[in-house]
Parts: C-alpha cells; sequence; structure tokens
C-alpha cells in the first residue's frame, strides 16, 4: 500500500514538473516577443497611432498603442484589424497556438485605455470561422 501510494506521488509530482517547465517556456516566449518588439521601437505612426511598448504580463505579451485621435480608423476597427493581423501571420500565429497571448491596448492622448482586445487561440478560432 506505501509502495503504491509512493509511485503515485511521483508520477503527481513528476507531471507537475513537466507542466511548470512547459508553462515557464511559453511565459519565456512572451518575454522575448516583448523584447523584439520593444527593439524595433521607435515605431512611426501608422494613420493616427503609435506603438509605444510591449511587456510580457506571464503568458500575455501586451502591446500598448497611442492614438492621437481624428485618425481615418477607428480604435475598435483598428484592435479588430490587428487581431485579424495576428491570427493570420504566418510567424505569430504558431506562437498563439503553443499559448502566448497577445493584448492590444489602445490608450488616448491622456494615457487612457480606449480599446483592449485580447488575441489567443479561442479569438483566432473565432475569426477563421
Amino acid at each position: 500500500m506505501l509502495k503504491r501510494t509512493l509511485v503515485l506521488l511521483a508520477a503527481v509530482l513528476l507531471a507537475g514538473c513537466a507542466s511548470n517547465k512547459e508553462e515557464q517556456a511559453i511565459m519565456d516566449l512572451a518575454k522575448a516577443r516583448a523584447m523584439a518588439i520593444n527593439n524595433k521601437a521607435p515605431y512611426k505612426k501608422i494613420d493616427q497611432y503609435q506603438i509605444m511598448k510591449a511587456q510580457a504580463r506571464e503568458k500575455t505579451v501586451e502591446i500598448t498603442i497611442l492614438y492621437g485621435g481624428g485618425g481615418n480608423t477607428p480604435p475598435t476597427k483598428a484592435a479588430k484589424s490587428a487581431a485579424v493581423n495576428y491570427c493570420n501571420n504566418e510567424d505569430l500565429s504558431p506562437l498563439v497556438s503553443e499559448g502566448v497571448s497577445y493584448n492590444i491596448v489602445i490608450i488616448d492622448m491622456r494615457g487612457r485605455p480606449m480599446v483592449t482586445q485580447p488575441i489567443t487561440a479561442e479569438v483566432c478560432s473565432q475569426i477563421a470561422n
């Protein structure tokens, strides 16, 4: 009985370690993506939008975009368009499938959030349908 309990406990602990390694690998990918985005800064404005920064929050890369106002594309439409582009990008979609998610946050000139658009595997599957 004790032997069976120890074997079961060892199996559970090993499964937990593997899960933690996978989680850590995804978090490391998110950090690397945020660094890659920040390393390309400063970004040029597109219409009235400019990428300000990216940061990793566990498995999510949060990209902050400044909206200067008065552009041709409203922030909600710009965020949806960004989601479609990320989901269809052949370099980024595999990362999303692996568990890295993105969060596009569009802020106004005063730093107030206007739109938040998550980009996850679930969101991408809805866009594809």
